[in-house]
């Protein structure tokens, strides 16, 4: 056996496996201490491992003959963070973007037809319309800037434009998208934080995309605007985002990614008014979704093609 299941899904993965090949043979383990005890001749048996990148992480410098390594999740930073550079890493894509437009349309629905407000007007039973509370909205006419378009953000623009929501994209470099009515780069966040409605974030971690959501960024959106965080922590200084909505800079924020996971019992955003926190679940991995990608890429490992979703070490994504 050439192969390692690493995952809490691990008989689920093995399960699909064997149903698309009968003679399929992988080791299978639910947890890092579970590969360790295999012996010295079986970790150097092994050429390609399917894992979450923490579980990975803990075995990968006992597995001397790894060739290739496929996550089971989109994000890869602690992979990438070891110095260890010698196998050919692929992530989940095509997979997340339903998911993260499901999460992102349930927020801002809510916030446009005042959901929140409604449930605390029927605790009071109080009648809920533009006397006792603020006006209904709808995303039609609406404008999303969306931070990121790749295969996330374009699934979100795509979504978003069906409600009639204009939506702007800003990548790295600039080039025609066609989920999107306008497409810029970080040199047009100025013009383009003005006119939106909804901020969405979905940019990887990377020394580029860390702490760009600040001050100087968040006095640039309308008092009326949500932010919502769907990519990585790092991209938001958290003092900064505490005092914008406190001061009522934006309308409120909508978090499902930290600098910190679990978020502390302490830390400030529990207690932070306007802030929505959701625990890292925009987007949950459904083992048959990851399947299709991982077998795919397993029937391309073994005839010796192209990988597809490859992780460029230097760029970080």
């Amino acid at each position: 056996m050439n192969g390692l299941i690493l995952s809490k899904d691990a008989r689920i993965y093995l399960d699909l496996s064997r149903a698309q090949q009968t003679n399929f043979s992988a080791h299978h383990a639910s947890t890092g201490a579970q590969v360790l005890q295999m012996s010295q001749e079986q970790l150097a048996q092994v050429r390609w491992l399917l894992a979450e990148p923490a579980l990975a992480l803990e075995v990968l410098d006992k597995l001397p003959n790894l060739r290739w390594l496929q996550s089971t999740w989109a994000g890869v930073e602690k992979l990438l963070a070891h110095p260890r550079r010698d196998y050919i890493l692929t992530n989940i894509r095509g997979v997340f973007a339903p998911l993260i437009s499901e999460y992102v349309l349930a927020h801002v629905l809510a916030h446009e037809r005042q959901l929140y407000a409604h449930r605390e007007a029927q605790k009071n039973r109080l009648w809920f319309n533009h006397v006792t509370g603020t006006h209904v909205g709808t995303l039609r006419g609406k404008t999303l800037l969306v931070l990121g378009v790749g295969s996330i953000g374009a699934g979100l623009a795509q979504m978003m434009r069906h409600f009639g929501v204009r939506v702007l994209g800003v990548v790295q470099a600039k080039r025609d998208i066609f989920e999107c009515d306008v497409v810029g780069t970080m040199g047009d966040l100025p013009e383009f934080l003005p006119q939106a409605d909804y901020v969405v974030n979905t940019l990887p971690n990377t020394p580029v995309t860390q702490n760009i959501i600040n001050t100087a960024f968040l006095e640039s959106m309308k008092p009326s605007a949500m932010f919502i965080n769907v990519g990585r922590g790092q991209a938001v200084v958290e003092d900064d985002l505490v005092r914008a909505l406190k001061n009522r800079q934006i309308a409120s924020a909508v978090l499902d990614v930290y600098r910190t996971e679990p978020l502390p019992p302490q830390h400030v955003f529990w207690d932070t008014p306007h802030l929505i926190l959701t625990s890292h679940t925009a987007a949950p991995s459904f083992p048959t979704d990851i399947f299709k990608v991982f077998w795919d890429n397993y029937q391309r490992f073994n005839t010796q093609q192209t990988l597809s979703h490859v992780v460029d070490f230097s760029k970080g994504y």
